[in-house]
């Protein structure tokens, strides 16, 4: 980074995030004295940025966009024309569009989780909402703002897990100068409502359906109208078939179907009335079926998907902001006074004065100044006169002298207060040396013998000191019993760190729905990340694993995950099918002072639970037909009971039950008859 960087401005650019051939947005560093931020700055080419008609486009732009302030909107900051280029600079989103997460989701064959695009959208909606009925404060109009660009490349999602609607560059606004020319078209092609196509007046409702057509995309992970040229794409726009996101992506509940295609009417009338009411059918869907998504998911997401590219970037930033500044500020401010200078720069320039805050001893202090302007040693008069009595003495109050004497001398200063202030310094000298005396015997005696010195000083010293040095020497014997305390176990853990050397195994669910599953592997309940991805640590003591996962009222998929499959791997992909539905009776634990565990094979899976059992409702066991019955064999009828307790007479019992119907409870103490 010791390569000199390039100052636009008052902006320091750092680096390019993406070189179009119109423009180039930029990452860059404010150049502020007091202080700084990073900021995006779009740059328009200087043979654009003469061209009239360009011009006028990025100025409608401007005035689109500089008085939109809402957190699911970029906002801008600045703009202008420097070297013979027009740019603005923009808030600066720490992560990526909308696309290239669809892209990386797609190299790793994994579609985004429905609760994540329920919410991303819900997010756009909101942004796209205060836009539509967006009202100019300063004259009262409504500004009928209409984005017209919206796609997965203008919406930004942050690594923390903020939602972001960019580029208004060809949004439509009461504001803009110039009608759009006849047979242009402006916008993504595959993105286009029908209304575009049959030349009626566009509405708000133009930037729902593109909106709808994203979150299909984001659903099904392909694009909704494509075709092998753009007059075929065009063709499926004006016929506006939609198959519903179920169809595609069997996870898409039925409910969420019918708020997409009710956004993607070919009719623009049967849509919603407004991107609010879009809205509040999208987070009524969210919590009514994942009642425990949090906003926070799409932060851990993200840092999932991006996380190489994250802590590469991170490193980056933090070299950047190693550049010394000063230099390029100097540079800044020499070219400011050749050129014309703003309000805001020459208040910048102004003299940095002194303030009385009424300490008398300050003698010899000059203000500080601009290196601009001529020194000046005195005032005259002081800045801020003080109104109150004030007085350093222990004695009383007294008058302090006139209020016309200068900073530099200290001739007028009272010979009393001078008096006292040097008998408090001197106290505050003598109780600052103690304690150091104390500290530095701590740290070379150590705590017992240090009490022992202390102890002969402390009748000379206040109560307050005693209690200083007390404190002092108490938490220098808890430091000292703390440390060895931490040294043991950082030699424990090492220990078992040095023969603990097998690698965790990755395993990836697919179509696993975790708000209504839940995955155990050997019996022990795993929390898969937003991925649906956990780990196995293979062990010798284990030939395979069972991974098995539950839904309520399905019978459950168990797999058996032998341990060469795992040490072959560095990751395993495991497709949890449709399970079948299956009634379930419930063997609970209740009336009875008995432990112990309960082992019983389930669907090829030998499973053991503990007693009493925890669950209010019970260890879940299918009911048995006459048909299951004839199928199953001996040992999947069986319960074994091992029982910690000496008041059985023995110490494993072994007995059958058959649930027989639906729902039905069996309390283990009367099998056990106690």
């Amino acid at each position: 980074m010791s390569r000199k960087k390039e100052r636009f401005g008052r902006y320091l650019i750092l680096d390019h995030l993406v070189d179009g051939g119109m423009a180039k947005i930029c990452r860059a560093r404010f150049l502020g004295e007091q202080a700084d931020k990073i900021v995006a700055i779009k740059m328009v080419q200087p043979q654009y940025s003469k061209d009239e008609s360009f011009k006028q486009m990025f100025m409608n732009e401007i005035k689109v966009t500089f008085g939109l302030l809402h957190p699911n909107i970029v906002q801008t900051y600045d703009y202008g024309f420097h070297k013979d280029q027009l740019f603005v600079a923009m808030e600066y989103c720490d992560g990526r569009n909308l696309k290239e997460y669809l892209d990386r989701l797609r190299q790793k064959k994994f579609v985004f989780p429905v609760e994540i695009c329920v919410y991303i959208i819900s997010q756009v909606c909101q942004g796209l909402n205060y836009a539509h009925s967006y009202t100019d404060k300063l004259t009262g109009k409504a500004a009928h703002i209409i984005h017209r660009d919206i796609s997965p490349h203008n919406v930004m999602l942050t690594y923390d897990g903020a939602v972001k609607v960019i580029d208004f560059g060809i949004a439509k606004a009461n504001t803009n100068s110039e009608a759009t020319q006849a047979g242009t078209i402006k916008g993504k092609l595959s993105y286009l409502a029908p209304e575009y196509l049959d030349g009626q007046e566009l509405d708000h409702k133009y930037d729902q359906f593109a909106v709808g057509i994203t979150l299909w995309e984001m659903l099904c992970s392909r694009k909704l109208f494509k075709a092998a040229n753009d007059l075929a794409v065009l063709k499926k726009i004006q016929e506006c078939k939609v198959p519903p996101p179920s169809s595609i992506n069997p996870n898409v509940p039925k409910e969420l179907d019918d708020i997409v295609l009710k956004s993607l009417a070919k009719n623009r009338e049967e849509r919603f009335d407004n991107m609010d009411q879009l809205n509040r059918a999208l987070i009524k869907f969210l919590y009514a079926n994942y009642p425990d998504f949090n906003s926070s998911d799409l932060s851990y997401f993200a840092k999932e998907l991006f996380k190489d590219e994250i802590k590469k970037d991170r490193e980056k930033l933090f070299e950047y902001g190693k550049i010394d500044i000063k230099p390029y500020i100097e540079d800044m401010n020499k070219e400011n006074q050749t050129g014309t200078v703003s309000v805001e720069e020459r208040s910048e320039r102004r003299v940095e004065q002194v303030l009385d805050f009424g300490f008398s001893n300050n003698a010899g202090i000059t203000p500080a100044i601009s290196s601009k302007k001529k020194a000046v040693n005195t005032f005259k008069e002081p800045l801020n006169r003080p109104s109150k009595e004030n007085s350093f003495s222990q004695a009383g109050k007294r008058k302090r002298g006139a209020h016309n004497r200068s900073y530099t001398k200290a001739t007028d200063v009272s010979k009393v207060e001078l008096e006292d202030n040097k008998t408090a310094m001197k106290e505050f000298l003598k109780v600052c040396s103690f304690i150091c005396l104390i500290l530095a015997g701590a740290w070379f005696l150590g705590g017992d013998k240090i009490e022992k010195v202390a102890s002969k000083f402390l009748p000379f010293v206040s109560h307050k000191v005693q209690e200083i040095v007390v404190k002092k020497i108490d938490n220098k014997k808890d430091e000292d019993v703390s440390t060895q305390k931490s040294l043991d176990s950082e030699t424990k853990s090492s220990s078992v760190t040095q023969s603990d050397t097998t690698a965790a195994m990755k395993v990836r669910l697919e179509n696993f729905d975790k708000y209504r599953q839940k995955v155990f592997v050997n019996n022990k309940l795993v929390k898969p990340d937003l991925f649906n991805s956990f780990r196995i640590k293979p062990n010798s003591e284990n030939e395979s694993y069972f991974v098995r996962v539950e839904e309520p009222g399905l019978k459950h998929f168990i797999t058996e995950v032998p341990l060469s499959n795992l040490q072959d791997k560095d990751s395993l992909v495991l497709e949890v099918p449709k399970m079948e539905p299956t009634s379930f009776g419930y063997l609970y634990s209740s009336g009875c002072r008995v432990s112990g565990t309960i082992t019983f094979q389930l669907w090829g899976e030998v499973r053991e639970e503990s007693v009493p059992i925890r669950s209010s409702l019970g260890v879940a066991f299918p009911v048995v037909t006459d048909e299951s019955r004839s199928l199953a064999s001996e040992k999947e009828l069986e319960i074994k009971f091992h029982s910690s307790s000496s008041k059985l007479e023995e110490n494993s019992q072994v007995f059958k039950v058959d649930f027989n119907k639906e729902g039905q409870r069996v309390n283990l103490c009367d099998l056990l008859n106690l």
